[in-house]
C-alpha cells in the first residue's frame, strides 16, 4: 500500500496535505520520470508508482504550474460537505467545539492573508496547515504567535479527520 493510500484511510486531512506536497515535488522534478524514480534510488515500489501516476494525472489535467488534481479536489469538496454535516444536522459536539475555537483564526487568515475571496472554512484550514508545513520543511522560523494560532486549526483538522473515519468508514 502506498503512503498516500495509508494516509487516505487513516487521516483524510493529512492525505490532502500529502498530495499537495507531492504535487509540488512533481513540479520541482519537472515531471521527469527519471528524476521521480531517482527519489526512490531506482527501487520503485508502491510510493514510486503512485508518484509517477500523480505526475501523469497532473499533466493530463494541465496542472504543470499550479492547481490540484481532480481526485484531491473531490476530497476537498467531501471535507466541506462533512464540515457542514458535522456542524449542522449531526451537531458533532467535538467537531463543533474545535471549529468554534478555530473559526476566528480562520476568519482572520481569510481576511488578512489569503485575500482571494471567501473560501469554505475547510479550504482555509488546509491552506493554513500547508503553509505551516512548507515553513517547517524549509526550516524557517515559525513564531510562537503563529504556532499558537495553528493549534486550534490542527485540532479542527484532527476532529474533521475523525469525523471522516466515523462517517465514511463506520469506525
Amino acid at each position: 500500500m502506498s503512503t498516500a493510500a495509508a494516509k487516505k484511510n487513516a487521516h483524510i486531512v493529512e492525505y490532502v496535505l500529502y498530495v499537495w506536497q507531492m504535487e509540488d515535488l512533481v513540479r520541482a522534478a519537472q515531471f521527469s520520470e527519471t528524476a521521480i524514480e531517482g527519489l526512490f534510488n531506482g527501487e520503485g515500489g508502491a510510493d514510486c508508482e503512485w508518484l509517477l501516476q500523480l505526475s501523469k494525472q497532473m499533466q493530463r489535467e494541465k496542472l504543470e504550474e499550479k492547481g490540484h488534481i481532480s481526485d484531491v479536489l473531490e476530497v476537498q469538496t467531501e471535507l466541506a460537505l462533512l464540515h457542514d454535516l458535522l456542524t449542522g444536522p449531526m451537531e458533532d459536539e467535538i467537531y463543533v467545539s474545535a471549529f468554534q475555537t478555530a473559526e476566528p483564526i480562520l476568519q482572520e487568515l481569510e481576511q488578512n492573508k489569503m485575500g482571494e475571496g471567501m473560501r469554505h472554512p475547510t479550504e482555509t484550514m488546509l491552506t493554513a496547515l500547508y503553509g505551516w508545513l512548507v515553513l517547517k520543511m524549509r526550516k524557517e522560523d515559525v513564531t510562537l504567535e503563529t504556532q499558537s494560532a495553528l493549534q486550534p486549526i490542527r485540532e479542527m483538522a484532527n476532529a474533521l479527520a475523525r469525523g471522516h473515519v466515523k462517517i465514511y468508514q463506520g469506525k
